[in-house]
């Protein structure tokens, strides 16, 4: 299970479940997007694309969001995905170092939040916005190859993206 979530179990059902915008009913999707990011978006601009399996291969869970948001809701945004801002890399040598490798960075000219742009950019959904210097960027702490969260965000509007693959 990842650790971006609330942990919760489910079986290894090998159902591959997928949940969006567009389906008719939007319950179920409200409940896990507020149980993902520590409170429940206004309806109107959401944009999401859950994908959520557990199986034979072991779990491959894919999560996009788009949404607004207040700020009285970032902080809960931040203690359930264990956000930490770019600016926070830049000034740690290591943690900035294992970011690096990690967007696929490592010795490449450039500055950092133009790279974390690139892989924003090129992991994103079409519905999401693309990320440049407007946005303020935050990964999960403990984001890896394997299980990452990154959020982009500005002027209450609030990027999503998740991979966890184990």
């Amino acid at each position: 299970m990842s650790r971006h979530r609330k942990a919760t179990v489910r079986p290894y059902d090998s159902v591959d479940y997928q949940y969006t915008n567009n389906d008719r009913d939007k319950e179920k999707s409200l409940v896990l997007i507020s149980n993902l990011i520590g409170f429940k978006p206004p309806l109107e601009q959401l944009r999401y694309a859950l994908n959520f399996y557990a199986g034979g291969t072991g779990v491959d869970d894919r999560l996009a969001i788009r949404c607004q948001f207040s700020q009285a809701d970032w902080p809960s945004v931040v203690q359930r995905l264990r956000l930490q801002h770019l600016q926070e890399a830049i000034g740690n040598a290591d943690w900035e170092e294992e970011l690096r490798w990690f967007i696929e960075a490592e010795g490449k000219d450039g500055a950092l939040d133009e790279h974390c742009h690139r892989f924003i950019n090129s992991n994103k959904h079409d519905f999401q916005d693309g990320a440049s210097e407007k946005w303020e960027v935050f990964f999960s702490h403990e984001s890896d190859v394997n299980t990452w969260c990154v959020v982009w965000r500005t002027n209450g509007c609030m990027n999503y993206l998740s991979f966890d693959h184990g």
